[in-house]
């Protein structure tokens, strides 16, 4: 028999109104501490009953509205809040008894393999009333309104959070003063716990690692969906697994472009590449550019009568998002578009395709994502992995940290095959590719006292930097600073790939070779 929420949050009540949402947090998590999947998940809101116990995985979308005052206390001495309330007659209200609430929008996780879902969940497939809060257009998905009653909780954009509680349909907090508002599922948050950006905790080195499961993983990207190309397949791996390690030096994700990638000629426009990765990383967007995504969608979030409505780039931090460039025509990129539901000049430019490539350009360089207010604009921190697949010798549109031009070794090879067409390798195998790149990504290297006192200052890199500049022909035609710098990410990515702690000489000397054969790619 499921479990009566309510009547055992009346049996909780106490008089200590401003640590009774503690108490009720601590109760109900350590109930379901091992009993999650015993709550029923909230995949389609009209499914459920009123005050029914749900759980829901989702990403908070929206922290702007306003919070809400409640009536902790009701007369008599019973619980307030979590949904329940009396009839505005039922006499006056001592104010003493009033406390605040935090009032957010969330949505189901955007980009989430399906292999990441709990056991026995099932796919959500419902399309949320307020479909212009979700990242991608037209994607079915749920959206609720949450409210959390927790004073001592805080909520970012874009951080993912189980939340657990009551769900009631009530008003949408953004329309509150129209005549007849709009009702929308809302969550009146028991518990939470926040989710990490691999879904699937993971914990570096991984276990299951072996240098033979990192070849067959570089094998099995590169025969499913890069024609057989090894070194394209590795600096995939590269930049899927690479995260924002620090701000402050800038230490950001691999931004990477597989140049020379066919542009689809049949029926499918999805790159194989998709179905592959959606096989391997727990949260992967696909954003397919064409003049009709670029200049009639939003990239970046928007504002709009005090509700935040989303665009391509709110994705989850740990997210990769694979920037196709096949679906580009001839066609002209708008200065100053009009997108539906623009109601002025402002939103007007805001909302132009040139402005949604520099949000993309201006991601991709920085991992801050600007939000568009009315009468301002606020950035925000992002930590995505980018991947573009761009037709010619480089990206239309985009400077990426590397370009690896592609190199087909397999004739007459599909780019565009059909999800059933790719054949994942055995269970077991597949989860050692999982729990690779996972550890990977929540990976550190940490620095060894007998080697150096910091990167900059590691002998072996220091030394060979010196011969290679002493060696070139002309200064011209010596490696840079920045050279150094790009190549010493690639050998701190080489070393989370290989699982390892530190960047030892034959790992230098790996990105050595890896850099020299890209570049070599561009005179054939």
């Amino acid at each position: 028999m499921p479990l009566d929420a309510t009547a055992v949050l009346n049996g909780l009540f106490t008089d200590d109104l401003d640590a009774f949402p503690a108490v009720v947090a601590a109760h109900f998590s350590a109930v379901f501490a091992d009993a999650l999947t015993e709550i029923p998940l909230l995949h389609d809101p009209g499914s459920h009953k009123d005050r029914d116990l749900v759980r829901v995985r989702a990403m908070v979308q929206d922290t702007s509205p306003s919070p809400e005052m409640y009536l902790a206390r009701r007369p008599g001495a019973r619980c307030g809040g979590w949904g329940q309330s009396d009839p505005a007659s039922s006499g006056p209200i001592d104010y003493a008894d009033l406390r605040e609430r935090t009032v957010l929008w969330a949505v189901s996780v955007p980009g989430e393999s399906p292999w990441c879902a709990l056991a026995g969940d099932t796919p959500f497939a419902h399309t949320s009333s307020q479909p212009h809060k979700f990242p991608v257009p037209g994607a079915s998905h749920v959206g609720v309104q949450i409210k959390v009653y927790n004073s001592a909780d805080a909520f970012k954009s874009t951080e993912i959070h189980t939340f657990v509680g009551i769900l009631t349909s009530e008003p949408f907090n953004t329309n509150l003063e129209l005549d007849t508002p709009v009702l929308v599922p809302t969550l009146h948050v028991l518990f939470h716990h926040p989710v990490p950006p691999t879904i699937i905790p993971r914990v570096y080195p991984s276990v299951s690692y072996s240098r033979a499961i990192r070849n067959e993983l570089i094998a099995w990207i590169a025969h499913t969906s890069l024609a057989g190309d090894l070194d394209a397949a590795e600096w995939l791996l590269l930049s899927i697994i690479s995260r924002v390690q620090s701000r402050t030096p800038s230490i950001l994700p691999l931004s990477l472009t597989i140049s020379r990638f066919p542009s689809p000629t049949g029926l499918s426009t999805i790159p194989t590449l998709v179905h592959a990765l959606s096989q391997l990383v727990a949260l992967l967007t696909t954003l397919p550019l064409s003049l009709e995504t670029i200049n009639n969608t939003a990239f970046a979030p928007e504002s709009k009568d005090e509700d935040l409505h989303s665009g391509w780039l709110q994705l989850p931090k740990g997210s990769v998002c694979l920037v196709t460039e096949g679906g580009v025509t001839e066609g002209k990129v708008v200065e100053r578009g009009k997108f539906p539901g623009a109601r002025d000049l402002f939103s007007a430019q805001t909302h132009s395709g040139m402005a949604n490539l520099r949000a993309l350009q201006e991601t991709m360089s920085t991992q801050r994502l600007e939000y568009v207010f009315p009468f301002s604009r606020f950035a925000f921190d992002t930590d995505v992995a980018f991947v573009v697949l761009a037709e010619g010798k480089k990206s239309a549109f985009f400077e990426t940290d590397t370009n690896v031009p592609l190199q087909p070794q397999e004739a007459n090879f599909d780019f565009y095959a059909k999800p059933q067409i790719v054949q994942a390798p055995p269970q077991e195998k597949l989860e050692a590719f999982r729990s690779l790149i996972g550890a990977a990504k929540v990976g550190n290297i940490t620095i060894n006292e007998e080697t150096a006192q910091s990167y900059l200052h590691l002998q072996f890199i220091q030394d060979d930097f010196v011969k290679q500049r002493q060696a070139a022909p002309s200064s011209f035609e010596a490696p840079s600073s920045e050279e150094l710098i790009r190549r010493m990410m690639v050998a701190r990515l080489l070393a989370l790939s290989l699982q390892e702690t530190e960047i030892t000489a034959p790992i230098w000397e790996a990105a050595k070779s890896l850099e020299t054969r890209r570049k070599a790619r561009f005179s054939t």
